[in-house]
């Protein structure tokens, strides 16, 4: 039958174990081993440094087989390797070389170094390219600058990483061609330690063991075990340097007889003849299993386990190298030097077996075989890394006052499995005293002698922070009460399937026994009562809870410091603590318990026994719950001063004693989460009473909604500290008269005052409880608010009534204002006010010759009138309403006693009279006048408004004296010079005024210029003459400016050069006039000058000029020079081609003769034109006053002109250069 491969299915390994080598190697460096632990290796070890492990694995989904593995040896011939087709590609250190997923048994890369100096490696990958998947290596030294070939022999790989080669070619032999190579021999039948048969299983129970000479199958397992057992065990020294636990070998026979009676029945199963081996991983069992015992309890819960019988083959099977030879998944053979028919000296190995049902997509019956070339020498398996010692779990006395017992877990970082690393599947754990010389093993024992290897298992699934790690657990021990801790370490060695053990690391720990539970508060609470004065009487009270489980108390500690509190949310003072003196201002009380057996008596306080749920009182005992007993105690507290403050606070700690450990236990609660309760100070804080109007307080005026407000104000004792909200309340008077049974409404002809009275007295008649309920809760304000605005209702006569209560930040509310016979003295009242005005005044206004201004004022009021109101202004549209008129002119008080009664209205006649002033004017003042009544009058509850303003009132106040007339200007206008104008001002109006209009007029050079009327005059505003100006007279005004209006006069003068005589008349409505004259002199024509260009030089960067002029160069000549150049050559430019040249250039400047400075002729070259007044320099022309630069090659043309003050022309000269 052909035989067939599939790793991922069935694989197998075979490994050469030198063991004498693995002896040596298993004692730490530096340590000696111990007295004769040598020549015991040696005994071990003799026939046995040439060991060949051979094992194999089914995969869950392949099944195991119904009958025995056949273990074949044979020499594939390596020269049977064929070229094949690769691909490669960069992969992190080296070149990933893949030939299509064929699995290679033999890989042959030829290649060349890339670094000569460098060592060169071969790893070949099942699978992924990762180095988890690495299934063997093949390395060598620096080779040099030659070509290199390394060969790799394994069970069958995909791809291989070549490191440090390039141009590389693979060869390979594919695993399916050496399977069924012709060289294969069986050499040995290896399976279950079966009887012969195998009750009602269909497991092929033949003789098995070594194909020359097969034996039934439990002596072929005996004999496995005899030739192939490991001869050593862990090592004799652990990392510390204290002897590791004695190691015992298992006995064969016992061993082979423990798998036939514990494991064959579990897992007869899976040979059930309806059972194919495909589908053996689904069978799983349910069994009842003991409970979890515990100081020799058990657990009533029904308990159970799953089982599946697969996994109890494998798990044993691959994980301890003793089971591995007894189950039949495993053999040992040596390469040399016994004589027992097991001797395979340097050849491979292939491991086959038969199944019948097998998963897709293999046919039913078919041979699987698994090539396993001999690898090795394995001599070290890696210990384990990062361990670390913690505690795993706790269990608490049972009973109370016995020692607390801990578990250890002791854990380490997970060990890949790779080519390099081996399989590592279990270990051991052993445990040390800090003083003692050995360990002692903590790993069970077999039934066979020796001990059985703890399975290795990660902490958690893949993915997750466990998988990373394993550990082994130290079951419960005790700690000893007061013994200070454990001091132990713990000390873990690792074993393969081989059997080869890692070398020890030790961890040590310590772990002492938990403090005992300190004492629970569960509530606390400070109440304090007001007895009349500022020391109130206090109660402490607070539940504790104490446990009883673990440990039995023997009395409790309280204490109690008591500290004064600014506000609510202030901490005690600093150094507030038990084991500290009492800090300044606070104070200490100390309570407790004491217990005689389960009875609590109270010190300096009462104690109650509560129920688990803390509500009903009970007698104490267990029935209380052992998690933790409840007591109330109370207190009391002889007083609490809240003179000065007003919170006080304490803070409470407890501790416990206890019969039997740590004692007493540390105060609690800690620093960190305090006990702290409060107590507010129980004192109201009473209102002072108002002092006694002496009428009834009136509102204000309406608003613009027709309400009055008033304005409630109280004061505090001791500036109201301690006051968190003020709540004003009211009552109407309609609702106490009601309430204290009388009519409603008082009698008409009662004043406010008698009625006022009247409720005082109603108010005092009530109990108190009548008297808070007749008032209604208006206003809660802040504490520190010290008055309230309050609105009446609208059209309200009612008197109100008002009072003040306060609660403090402590939450306490001020008793009602009282005791009832004088309770009305703590009321407020306050009634909307009746509006009263007078009528409007009458205004009689007269002005005296001399500008003076009387006005007599009568007014008729039922209201007293104060004072009249003067407003005065001459502007119409502001005299509409008085309010617009500005500020009064004038207040004039009245003249007391009023008047007769006005016939009309038979209302007292308010008069006053005012004499003044008003500044004079051309338009005429308009004046009103108010009435002011009195702001109140308290007896009748009535509030004095402002009268309506009277009619307006016209009257004119002119100037006492002639008009003004601003001195007169004259300037000459016109080409000719002839044209004259005169300009002055003047504060008249030019309209119509009550007593008529201002007129102008006046003389030119003799000649009459009539009156005419200011209105009548056009207004321009005077910046050209006029178009009748040259042939008469032209009077005109300008716009008024800052109350002055410009006034003009244009004559035209027959001779420019004689002086001309004008006048100006200003005639006023009042018939008064002013005359003003001025004189213009004559016209004098500006004098001529020269201007000569004297001589012309040119200079490497333009013109000089030498200029001659009589022009003065003073500044009030206000003379200047304009100086223009333009260039005039417009040829060609020169070659490489001929091109026209750029635009005229032109230049040009002013200068003001004044300002030419004197200095040598030198110019600066920046482009600019430049004029001095040169010095004294030889062969420079006398004549010439002036050295002008033009910054213009020649040709050039320049244009010299000498510039009047306004810029005229005066004389031009042109040049060139």
């Amino acid at each position: 039958m052909t035989r067939v491969s599939a790793f991922s299915l069935f694989r197998a390994e075979a490994t050469g174990l030198p063991w004498a080598q693995i002896g040596v190697r298993a004692l730490p460096v530096g340590q000696h081993a111990p007295d004769g632990w040598l020549d015991e290796l040696k005994k071990r070890t003799a026939e046995r440094n040439n060991d060949v492990h051979v094992w194999w694995a089914c995969s869950p989904t392949l099944g195991v087989p119904r009958g025995p593995f056949t273990v074949w040896v044979g020499s594939p011939s390596l020269k049977q390797v064929k070229d094949v087709d690769f691909t490669s590609s960069q992969r992190g250190g080296g070149l990933l070389l893949r030939w299509g997923g064929d699995e290679a048994a033999f890989i042959v890369v030829d290649f060349d170094p890339i670094n000569p100096n460098a060592a060169v490696g071969l790893f070949a990958h099942r699978t992924a390219a990762t180095m988890a998947d690495v299934v063997a290596v093949s390395t060598a030294p620096a080779p040099g600058p030659v070509h290199v070939q390394l060969v790799i022999k394994c069970s069958g790989a995909t791809s291989a990483l070549l490191v440090n080669g390039m141009n590389a070619k693979v060869r390979i032999r594919t695993v399916e061609d050496v399977i069924n190579d012709d060289t294969w021999k069986p050499i040995e039948l290896v399976g279950l330690p079966c009887e012969q048969p195998w009750g009602a299983t269909a497991y092929d129970s033949s003789d098995q063991g070594l194909v020359a000479a097969p034996v039934p199958p439990f002596e072929a397992a005996v004999q496995r075990l005899k030739r192939g057992m490991p001869p050593l065990g862990w090592p004799p020294m652990t990392q510390t340097g204290r002897l590791a636990p004695d190691w015992v070998d298992p006995d064969p026979e016992l061993v082979v007889k423990e798998v036939v009676q514990s494991l064959l029945p579990e897992i007869a199963e899976l040979y059930d003849p309806g059972v194919p081996e495909r589908l053996q991983f689904t069978l799983s069992n349910d069994r009842a299993v003991p409970g979890p015992t515990q100081d020799g309890r058990t657990s009533a819960l029904d308990t159970s386990a799953t089982t599946q019988p697969l996994a109890m083959l494998a798990l044993p099977a691959q994980t301890d190298p003793v089971l591995n030879l007894a189950t039949g998944f495993g053999t040992t053979y040596t390469r040399e030097g016994r004589q027992d028919g097991a001797v395979v000296g340097h050849q491979d190995f292939l491991v086959t077996a038969d199944y019948e049902r097998t998963p897709s997509p293999w046919p039913d019956k078919v041979t699987f075989a698994a090539y396993a070339p001999q690898t090795g020498p394995h001599e070290i398996v890696p210990p384990p890394t990062a361990l670390t010692a913690e505690r795993n779990g706790l269990v608490p006395p049972n009973p109370a006052d016995t020692p607390w017992r801990e578990s250890i877990r002791v854990s380490w970082n997970r060990l890949p499995t790779t080519a390099a690393m081996g399989r590592v599947g279990a270990g051991t754990l052993a445990r040390y005293d800090a003083g003692a010389a050995q360990a002692t093993s903590l790993a069970p024992k077999r039934d066979a002698d020796g001990i059985r290897p703890l399975t290795l298992s990660p902490d958690g699934a893949p993915g997750t922070p466990g998988s990373g790690r394993v550990a082994f657990v130290d079951g419960a021990a005790d700690i000893p009460i007061l013994s200070g801790g454990r001091q132990v370490g713990y000390a873990v060695s690792l074993v393969d399937v081989h059997g080869v053990w890692s070398a020890w690391r030790d961890i040590a720990y310590t772990g002492n026994e938990p403090g005992p539970l300190p004492p629970r508060l569960i509530a606390l609470d400070l109440a304090s009562t007001y007895a009349g004065s500022p020391a109130c009487p206090a109660t402490l009270t607070l539940e504790t809870a104490l446990d009883w489980t673990e440990r039995r108390p023997t009395s409790l500690q309280i204490v109690a410091l008591f500290f004064p509190m600014a506000s609510a949310s202030t901490p005690p003072p600093a150094g507030l603590d038990p084991g500290l003196p009492t800090p300044a201002g606070c104070f200490r009380r100390d309570l407790g318990l004491t217990f005689a057996g389960d009875v609590p008596t109270g010190v300096g306080a009462t104690v109650t026994s509560l129920g688990p749920d803390g509500a009903n009182p009970m007698a104490p005992g267990p029935g209380q719950g052992d998690g933790g007993r409840r007591y109330r105690l109370t207190s009391g507290v002889p007083t609490l001063d809240f003179t000065s403050t007003q919170r006080w606070g304490v803070q409470v700690w407890l501790r416990s004693t206890l019969a039997v450990g740590a004692s007493p236990t540390a105060y609690t609660p800690d620093a960190a989460h305090p006990a702290v309760t409060t107590a507010a100070s129980p004192m109201p804080i009473v209102p002072l009473p108002p002092p006694a109007p002496p009428g009834v307080p009136m509102g204000s005026t309406p608003d613009a909604q027709g309400s009055s407000h008033v304005r409630v104000q109280w004061s505090l004792p001791a500036g109201g500290t301690g006051v968190r909200s003020c709540i004003v309340w009211e009552c109407s008077e309609t609702a106490l008269r009601q309430r204290a049974g009388l009519p409603p409404r008082a009698p008409e002809t009662d004043s406010p005052g008698v009625r006022l009275a009247a409720l005082w007295a109603a108010y005092d008649a009530l109990t108190p409880t009548q008297q808070r309920a007749a008032f209604r809760r208006l206003l809660t304000l802040p504490g520190g608010a010290r008055d309230a605005d309050v609105t009446l209702p609208k059209g309200s006569t009612d008197i109100h009534l008002f009072t003040v209560t306060t609660q403090s930040e402590t939450g306490i509310e001020s008793p009602w204002p009282g005791p009832a016979p004088t309770g009305h003295i703590h009321l407020q009242a306050a009634t909307a006010p009746r509006l009263r005005r007078p009528t409007p005044p009458l205004t009689r206004v007269s002005v005296a010759p001399d500008g003076t201004v009387t006005v007599r004022l009568f007014s008729a009021s039922r209201v007293p009138v104060a004072r009249f109101l003067v407003y005065a202004t001459r502007s119409e549209a502001a005299a509409r309403d008085h309010e617009s008129m500005g500020p009064p002119v004038a207040v004039v008080p009245v003249v007391l006693p009023a008047g007769g009664p006005d016939p009309v209205t038979g209302a007292p006649v308010y008069e006053a009279t005012w004499t003044g002033t008003l500044p004079p004017a051309w338009d005429n003042w308009l004046v009103r006048a108010v009435a002011k009544a009195v702001d109140t009058v308290p007896v009748q509850a009535v509030r004095g408004q402002p009268s309506a303003a009277s009619e307006v009132v016209s009257i004119l106040v002119p100037p006492t004296g002639p008009p003004d007339l601003d001195p007169l200007v004259a300037s000459r206008w016109g080409a000719d010079h002839r044209g004259v104008v005169v300009t002055s001002g003047t504060s008249g109006v030019a309209r119509v005024t009550s007593a008529g209009v201002f007129r102008l007029g006046g003389v030119a050079e003799a000649m009459p210029v009539a009156m005419t009327d200011l209105p009548l005059l056009p207004e321009t505003p005077g910046t050209s003459a006029p178009a009748g100006a040259t042939s008469s007279p032209v009077l005109e005004r300008g716009p008024r400016v800052a109350g002055r209006l410009p006034l003009r006069l244009w004559v035209r003068t027959p001779d420019a050069t004689a002086p001309a005589t004008v006048s100006m008349r200003l005639l006023d409505p009042m018939g008064r006039s002013v005359e003003r004259t001025v004189t213009v002199p004559g016209f004098v024509p500006t004098p001529a000058y020269t201007l000569t260009i004297v001589r012309t030089s040119t200079v490497a960067s333009g013109v000089v000029l030498a200029v001659g002029t009589d022009a003065p160069a003073t500044v009030s000549a206000g003379i200047s020079l304009s100086v223009r150049g333009v260039s005039t050559d417009l040829t060609p430019l020169p070659l490489p081609f001929p091109r026209p040249r750029p635009g005229l250039l032109r230049v040009s400047g002013t200068f003001l003769l004044s300002g030419v400075r004197t200095g040598r002729i030198t110019f600066p070259a920046d482009g600019q034109i430049h004029v001095i007044r040169p010095q004294r320099t030889l062969g420079w022309p006398r004549e010439a006053r002036y050295a002008v630069f033009v910054p213009l090659l020649s040709p050039v043309r320049i244009t010299l002109m000498l510039l009047g003050p306004a810029g005229e022309q005066l004389v031009t000269v042109t040049g060139g250069a």
